[in-house]
């Protein structure tokens, strides 16, 4: 584990209150090469909780920028941020993208847009959910934007038992990244979360898939997830 990867701060409300050169000292601890840090996006207008603000991801990416300049020499520090893909903030992804400022987008769906407008957490009954979860974690794929597809399998964490359909989704799932070459997230974190990890999908991953290995981190303690891969 060279790299300690998917790392979030206090910015997204629901980390650790701790300074984000905390995680830096600690990787460096604990024998990293890299740490690359993708919060949790904020999106125009600040609509959705559990993330930054929009008024934030300046002082973020400046802040990450100046950490990476004072420990060049002995650690590299990525920047980046985790992202639902929503139809409507196409520009946005592509500004984001387009920035310069940034060295990775990753995407985590958590939710999806409904054709309507409105948003999947919105709905009274979440049944089914991970059809509508996989769609948008297909068409992200196809955008182009994101260069990795963070914790896949947890799109099932309502389900209780495997089965044919959710073989089938995570197979579209993998198709889809193997031809994009994005790669796919084992999520550390989701290992320790009832029903989120799922041992069934990722043996239907090939060999021939790229897969990374993210921690998830919402403090420095949890970096130390790594020792226990």
């Amino acid at each position: 584990m060279k790299e300690l990867f998917h790392i979030h701060t206090y910015r997204c409300k629901h980390a650790k209150d701790e300074a984000d050169e905390l995680y830096i000292k600690r990787a460096v601890e604990l024998g990293a090469e890299k740490i690359t840090f993708t919060d949790h996006a904020p999106f125009p207008g600040n609509p959705f909780g559990n993330r930054m603000d929009m008024e934030e991801l300046t002082e973020y990416v400046d802040t990450l920028s100046e950490l990476r300049k004072r420990y060049q020499d002995i650690i590299d520090v990525g920047i980046g941020l985790e992202i639902e893909y929503l139809p409507s903030f196409k520009d946005y992804y592509k500004w984001l993208k387009e920035s310069g400022k940034l060295d990775i987008l990753i995407l985590g769906q958590h939710m999806y847009e409904l054709a309507d407008g409105g948003y999947s957490f919105d709905l009274k009954s979440k049944e089914n959910e991970e059809y509508g979860l996989a769609q948008a974690m297909i068409e992200g794929m196809n955008t182009g934007y994101f260069s990795v597809l963070a914790h896949p399998d947890r799109i099932f964490r309502r389900h209780k038992e495997w089965d044919e359909n959710m073989t089938k989704l995570s197979l579209d799932i993998i198709n889809v990244a193997m031809d994009r070459k994005i790669p796919l997230e084992r999520n550390l974190s989701s290992m320790k979360r009832k029903r989120q990890y799922w041992p069934q999908f990722w043996e239907l991953v090939p060999d021939a898939a790229e897969v990374v290995v993210g921690l998830d981190a919402h403090g420095v303690k949890e970096l130390e997830m790594v020792l226990e891969y």
